[in-house]
């Protein structure tokens, strides 16, 4: 009973401190791509968050990495093309491969339709 309540508050904590961590717009951002994306495949709750938590370390690595270095246009390519084989490689740990490129092909027309 012990270990069950200290597995529960360390899992409490690390949910917080995550939540912490990521900015608010980005947070809204993995939200809007992670609600389309599962719905245009009709994917549960699960994989619905799975891809949430996969896109928002997307997006808030990308920003830890591009923010504030004033980087050319090449070097933020590179970053971009280096997350997106990070984030492919994510999501083969939890969907086949052909939900793998359905998401990225949603998320690409998402983005495209998203655009500021």
């Amino acid at each position: 009973m012990r270990k069950l309540i200290i597995t529960i508050l360390f899992m409490s904590l690390s949910v917080v401190t995550f939540a912490q961590k990521i900015p608010a717009n980005i947070l809204k951002k993995a939200t809007a791509a992670s609600e389309y994306i599962a719905s245009e495949l009709n994917f549960d709750e699960n994989q619905k968050k799975d891809i949430f938590t996969i896109l928002s370390e997307k997006y808030d690595s990308n920003r830890k990495k591009i923010r504030g270095k004033d980087l050319s246009g090449e070097e933020r390519q590179k970053i971009y093309k280096a997350s997106f084989i990070e984030t492919k490689n994510n999501l083969s740990e939890k969907f086949t491969m052909k939900e793998v490129n359905m998401i990225n092909k949603l998320h690409r027309t998402w983005q495209q339709n998203n655009k500021k």
